[in-house]
């Protein structure tokens, strides 16, 4: 597997770790939508947080026991005038999955979108620093191709792009990509494409390795 492929994979999990969090709430909320079915829980308590200019109303309630045999109490921030008609009827109107309470929509439920902020806040940096590596491989120098003179060999840690004589390169760098008779590595600020014709490699990938080779027009 190439260091470009790793990259990409990291990316993909990068996003999908991201985005995991709010794409599984509007998938389950569109599944309460579809599927749900609506029934009357009982309220257990009502609270007000926040302070006298910004109230926020949370409702804690209880599904009936033959949604939910263990009757866990659930919470819910729901609007005022929802919470005062629980409070005072003592129940509230809940949409539910029935095989998963912890699926469901409260009538006048506020969405709080701090997790969508978050999430957006936190693609938005992902793709900056995207566009900065980006930018910064377009900057990098076109790859040199060698054709090797002799079998690759493993060395210490290092980056070395040598002019021995003439067209003759000493090149030192981990190996980035292994692709049938070719290698790359990362001779530092150049990458350098090693026709192996013939040679040897017994060197594995993101290694350090060595070979000598003469420039390819």
């Amino acid at each position: 597997m190439t260091r470009r492929t790793n990259r990409i994979l990291l990316v993909v999990v990068l996003v999908a770790f991201i985005n995991l969090p709010v794409l599984h709430s509007t998938w389950t909320r569109w599944q309460v939508d579809r599927n749900g079915t609506d029934t009357t829980a009982e309220v257990v308590d009502t609270r007000v947080l926040g302070d006298e200019a910004d109230p926020s109303y949370w409702l804690v309630f209880r599904f009936p026991e033959d949604i939910d045999p263990d009757r866990v109490p659930w919470s819910a921030q729901v609007e005022r005038e929802t919470f005062e008609g629980a409070g005072a009827e003592g129940s509230v109107e809940v949409r539910v999955l029935e095989d998963r309470p912890a699926a469901h929509i409260v009538e006048g439920q506020v969405r709080n979108p701090l997790g969508l902020i978050i999430t957006l806040i936190a693609d938005a940096i992902l793709l900056a620093i995207l566009l900065l590596v980006w930018r910064g491989r377009r900057t990098r120098p076109v790859p040199i191709r060698i054709a090797a003179i002799g079998d690759v060999e493993r060395c210490p840690p290092g980056a070395v792009l040598e002019q021995i004589e003439g067209d003759l390169y000493l090149v030192r760098g981990e190996v980035t990509g292994i692709d049938g008779d070719e290698i790359v590595l990362d001779a530092g600020e150049r990458d350098v494409l090693v026709i192996l014709d013939g040679h040897r490699n017994p060197v594995g990938y993101q290694q350090p390795a060595e070979v000598r080779g003469r420039i390819v027009p």
